[in-house]
C-alpha cells in the first residue's frame, strides 16, 4: 500500500501497536481461507508492478501512480513509487528506510527502539501479503466470492474505524494478489491493481 494512503492510518496503528493495548483473541480462521495461507507459507519471493489510482472526494478525477512491489520471506519488502511521485520504502527485519530520491531525502527507523511503529510497519506489510493471521486481530475477515477469492475486511476497533472503513483483497485462480480497494469515512478511496507477478515458491 502507497505511503501517501497509509499516512493518515499511521498514528492509529501505533496506537493499536501499543504495549497498553489489550489483545484481541483470534477466531478460527475461514476454512474458505485455508488454501490462501497454505499458498502463502509456500512464497519464498515475489515482485509484481502496481498501478494506483486514489480518488479524493473534494476533487474531480484522480491520482494515478505506477510502480513495483518486491517481497522476500523473512520479512524484506520493497514498495518503489516511479517518477513523478518517486519514493521507496524498504523494510528489512527491525529497520525501514523511506527515501525521496527527487529531494534527496531518507529516513530510518530502528523498530527496537520504537516498537509501536514497528508494528505499524508489521501491518502494512501483513495487508500486502494477505498474511491473515496478522491480519485477524486488527480486521474482520469475511469471505465475499470464493472463486477467485474476494476478502472483506472491516475494522476491529473504533480508532482503526474512524481512520478507515474497509479493505477490498482480490486474488486470481492461482491465489496471487491482484487488487487492493481501500475506502475512507470522509469518501476517499485507493484502488490498486497488480500485474506481471514473478512468485518463486517453495516445494509442497
Amino acid at each position: 500500500m502507497p505511503l501517501v494512503t497509509l499516512t493518515g492510518l499511521l498514528a492509529t496503528l501505533a496506537l493499536l501497536a501499543s504495549p497498553s493495548a489489550a489483545p484481541q483473541p483470534t477466531e478460527a480462521l475461514p476454512q474458505d481461507l485455508v488454501p490462501l495461507r497454505e499458498s502463502l507459507q509456500r512464497t519464498k519471493k515475489l515482485s509484481a508492478r502496481f498501478t494506483q489510482t486514489r480518488h479524493l472526494a473534494a476533487l474531480q478525477g484522480a491520482l494515478t501512480t505506477e510502480g513495483t512491489l518486491e517481497y522476500e520471506k523473512g520479512g524484506r519488502l520493497v514498495w518503489r513509487t516511479l517518477p513523478p511521485a518517486e519514493s521507496e520504502l524498504v523494510l528489512a527485519g527491525q529497520k525501514v528506510t523511506i527515501s525521496y530520491p527527487g529531494m534527496g531525502g531518507a529516513q530510518t527507523i530502528d523498530f527496537s527502539s520504537d516498537p509501536g511503529m514497528g508494528r505499524v510497519f508489521e501491518t502494512i506489510r501483513a495487508v500486502l501479503q494477505a498474511d491473515l493471521e496478522e491480519l485477524q486481530p486488527l480486521f474482520k475477515l469475511s469471505v465475499t466470492r470464493r472463486e477467485p477469492l474476494s476478502l472483506s475486511l472491516l475494522p476491529r476497533k473504533p480508532e482503526l474505524a474512524r481512520t478507515l472503513r474497509s479493505i477490498q483483497l482480490d486474488f486470481d485462480r492461482q491465489l496471487r494478489l491482484v487488487h487492493v480497494g481501500l475506502t475512507e469515512p470522509d469518501g476517499d478511496s485507493t484502488e490498486i491493481a497488480f500485474r506481471d507477478h514473478v512468485v518463486q515458491t517453495a516445494a509442497p
